[in-house]
């Protein structure tokens, strides 16, 4: 294969993935893996301690242009939902480093939970995540019932936390 062809073909394959989004038929969805991890502050969790409400996972790197994007709508996603019950659990990929990551938290306001997958469990354990920015939203049984590559539809979120019960928090 030539060059050109072949990375015409890369770019091609990347560019689908950017752009896809992968919604979860009822009756295939998969369940949330028992994973645990330290938050960027030092706290241990474990994913399962979220079972029972929502949780938006969030694959993201500081040096990602439409992660940095996104932050904005994800922070109001948080003061809408978080009293709700919703739980946003931001992951930064395995190659950034800690202080980029505080850094970003501090100068954007992050209010919600962010760990660093300093050795790519999380990732791998959500199907090998390469691209940023990913999601995923699980539900309170557990349930991986969205995955979304690229910039997030806050609306399309939106709607399916309506449909688990979660309303947005009145101004």
């Amino acid at each position: 294969m030539k060059p050109v062809t072949r990375n015409i073909l890369i770019a091609l394959i990347v560019a689908v993935a950017a752009l896809s989004t992968v919604m979860l038929m009822p009756g295939s969805r998969q369940p949330m893996p028992e994973i645990s991890f330290t938050d960027i502050d030092g706290g241990q969790h474990q994913l399962a301690d979220y079972k029972g409400q929502p949780i938006l996972m969030i694959f993201w790197a500081t040096d990602c242009p439409g992660c940095i994007k996104e932050m904005p709508e994800l922070i109001a996603l948080h003061q809408e939902y978080a009293d709700q019950g919703l739980a946003m659990l931001s992951v930064a990929m395995p190659h950034d480093h800690p202080q980029h990551i505080k850094a970003m938290r501090e100068n954007k306001g992050l209010p919600y939970l962010i760990t660093w997958d300093e050795e790519g469990k999380m990732t791998a354990a959500f199907d090998n995540v390469r691209v940023t920015p990913t999601h995923f939203l699980i539900s309170p049984e557990g349930e991986i019932v969205m995955r979304k590559i690229g910039e997030l539809k806050i609306e399309s979120v939106k709607q399916k936390l309506a449909s688990m019960g979660l309303t947005p928090a009145q101004s």
